[in-house]
């Protein structure tokens, strides 16, 4: 049976000084291939969140997130992926407005659809030092402006289980209402399924209270493959246009040198009924697999505009980030 196309969610402008990565090309036979393409080294350089700023033909701008935690560490970067050359990286400068703070531990990365240069970020909590939170940030020249922060809605007594860390948020605009909707989601671990949430979301609220409308009750949400070795059932996700989940999950056994595993998903839809977010997830339908031969930890996805392609992003931990461009 063909696979139905996943259309990428909206494009957003990025500087054009960005990172260069391999995309694809075509064997004898026709099929499509891939290579991985080191885009950051160590511990520091993982991809953690990845979402595409601007794609024209092969050539593709996008920003990836990484989860580091001290001062003077990379919080994120520009993409560009370009075929035939290897990649180049340029970390982002980071600039807070008032009442802000420049973010920490960032474990998922999204565009807002119609808001060019503006992109979500999700802080899983840095296991308890504070509550998990989204912010809202611009990239323009270079530099990343943190321009609103806001606590996940139910996470007030959030106090650090690796099992409830938070590791993806997403951006929909629906088609026919133009509403925005965001959808986020804990890990899970093994046996403890991940919490996918729904909420009714607003990029220009005043304030940080009136920046979450109607939260839907938590979908559970547990990955058929990898299923052994601390799993995490949910390393990221993404809204295509027409409501289609996409989300990696991974294999993660707590040594800096893996091996690690991975699977991508689709997974179900989301759906507005009488103003409200209504997430239905299904039997989930492997898009691609990656084995502890590959070493591959999943963290990122972002949908591609020509609805045939995404990218996938890593963070491997003592092996650094890679990027790949892969066919849905």
């Amino acid at each position: 049976m063909a696979k139905k196309r996943i259309v990428a969610t909206g494009v957003a402008g990025v500087c054009a000084c960005a990172v260069l990565v391999t995309t694809g090309a075509l064997s004898a036979n026709g099929a499509e291939e891939s290579t991985w393409q080191k885009v950051g080294d160590g511990m520091t350089g993982g991809v953690s969140g990845l979402a595409v700023a601007k794609a024209s033909g092969d050539v593709i701008d996008a920003v990836v997130a990484r989860d580091n935690k001290e001062p003077g560490q990379s919080r994120m970067a520009t993409v560009r992926l370009v075929p035939g050359k290897a990649p180049e990286v340029r970390e982002l400068k980071w600039r807070a407005q008032a009442g802000t703070e420049v973010p920490k531990d960032l474990e998922s990365l999204d565009t807002v659809p119609g808001r060019p240069g503006e992109y979500t970020a999700v802080s899983s909590g840095d296991s308890g030092k504070f509550r998990p939170t989204v912010y809202d940030v611009k990239v323009s020249g270079g530099t990343a402006t943190v321009r609103w922060s806001a606590p996940l809605p139910g996470t007030e007594k959030y106090a650090g289980d690796d099992t409830q860390n938070y590791e993806a948020f997403a951006v929909h605009r629906d088609r026919a209402t133009k509403k925005y909707l965001a959808v986020w989601a804990t890990r899970g671990s093994n046996g403890t399924a991940s919490q996918v949430r729904s909420a009714a979301f607003d990029p220009t609220a005043a304030a940080p209270d009136k920046v979450f409308g109607h939260v839907s009750g938590p979908v559970a949400f547990r990955a058929p493959w990898p299923a052994q070795d601390e799993v995490r059932h949910i390393s990221d996700l993404k809204i295509a246009p027409d409501g289609s989940v996409l989300l990696s999950a991974a294999q993660d056994p707590n040594k800096n040198s893996g091996p690690f595993s991975s699977a991508v998903y689709k997974a179900g839809r989301l759906t507005l009924t009488k103003g409200r977010p209504a997430l239905k997830l299904s039997k989930p339908e492997e898009v691609s697999r990656y084995t502890t031969t590959d070493n591959r930890k999943i963290e990122a996805v972002a949908l591609l505009p020509d609805g045939d392609h995404a990218l996938w992003g890593t963070d491997d931990e003592d092996f650094g980030g890679s990027v790949l461009r892969d066919r849905l």
